[in-house]
């Protein structure tokens, strides 16, 4: 570590070394499995002086499979944060980028994309109880070598109100409206409206949960005209069982776009708890649990490294995942982490009916 100008600004410089073993590489039924080994570096700062706060980082990482070479990568990433935490309007602005290679289980290959994110987030105290806070975003994911898959941009805007219940518990409504368009002149709008708790749910259990209804509106040749309904949710809520052991819950429902231009309607839920044994020794698992409702009339014939695969209406996926991970520190410049993870996808489509399972060892070292 770095340590620059009386202590208010810090770099940090982070090393890392994995091996892994992948049993199904690209996430279908006739995949196969492969060693991986990986390699990374980072560089963080930090800056914490004046009104205006600052979190930034650079890193490259690289990984080499035993077998399937032609998987190699060597993808770099930035991301940039400024925040505001005193006066009466707080907020931040964040700015990423990341070059990614990995299996997409909706599209059921593997594929190298750059993506792109910025937000401007803000809160403002209206009176006593009110707070107004919102957000607005922009992604973007742009395939590399990949004609067969569409690029995809998303504008977000969202507004949320909250009411100060107790000094444990908010009330929360929101507005949220999310417009997509793909590289196929495809485009969908997605407007949502919620409502729920944040803060104490109920005694013990602490996060924010909401539920609310959403409409999403199909333009191009993405399925028919038709407009899609239904439930969203979202939910993080956490339960400390003692010093010791914390439990964390996940749920969403929601809509999206796949990398072949499906819209799917998407739920998820999970469960994760660990246990730290003392300074030096944690455990943890999770579990989880996703369904997955392809839509629209019309469905598309995509080519994959295999077969012909349908995606469209008649898809309907279910999943269901587990994993287990052991962290040793032995001070604050070394770290290791052994994991193991499963994952089984059910399809109506035979080619996107598969297992997977891997294990990986990490050795990290900060600086």
């Amino acid at each position: 570590m770095v340590t620059l100008n009386d202590s208010k600004d810090h770099i940090f410089v982070t090393g890392t070394f994995g091996v892994s073993r992948d049993s199904n590489i690209f996430a279908n039924r006739d995949s196969a499995g492969d060693f991986i080994y990986s390699t990374g570096v980072s560089a963080e700062y930090t800056r914490r002086a004046g009104w205006i706060g600052v979190n930034a980082s650079v890193s490259g990482n690289a990984s080499r499979y035993g077998k399937v070479k032609s998987e190699n990568f060597s993808n770099p990433s930035y991301s940039m944060e400024l925040t505001k935490q005193t006066g009466r309007t707080t907020g931040s602005f964040t700015l990423s980028g990341a070059r990614e290679s990995r299996a997409d289980s909706a599209a059921n290959l593997r594929a190298t994309s750059w993506n792109y994110n910025a937000a401007l987030n803000y809160k403002y105290p209206i009176i006593n109880r009110f707070t107004l806070s919102g957000s607005f975003g922009y992604s973007a994911r742009k395939y590399v070598d990949e004609t067969q898959l569409s690029n995809l941009s998303t504008y977000t805007s969202s507004t949320d109100i909250f009411y100060i219940l107790t000094n444990e518990r908010d009330l929360v409504a929101g507005y949220r409206y999310r417009y997509s368009e793909t590289s196929r002149n495809t485009s969908t709008t997605d407007q949502s409206v919620n409502a729920g708790v944040s803060g104490r749910i109920i005694k013990g259990i602490n996060g924010s949960v909401r539920f609310g209804y959403q409409v999403r509106t199909p333009q191009g040749s993405q399925g028919d005209s038709s407009n899609y309904r239904g439930i969203s949710a979202s939910g993080a809520v956490s339960y400390a069982v003692n010093r010791k052991i914390s439990i964390n819950g996940q749920l969403a429902r929601d809509f999206s776009t796949t990398a072949t231009d499906a819209s799917v309607q998407t739920t998820t839920a999970g469960l994760s708890t660990g246990y730290s044994y003392n300074r030096q020794w944690t455990i943890s698992a999770g579990t989880g649990w996703g369904d997955s409702q392809f839509l629209g009339e019309k469905g598309r014939i995509v080519l994959d490294p295999g077969p012909p695969t349908l995606f469209g209406p008649n898809r309907h996926d279910n999943y269901a995942n587990w994993n287990t991970s052991l962290s040793y520190i032995l001070n604050e410049h070394f770290s290791a982490t052994l994991t193991y993870a499963w994952f089984k996808n059910w399809s109506t489509v035979p080619f996107a009916d598969f297992v997977r399972n891997s294990w990986g060892l990490t050795l990290s070292s900060r600086w």
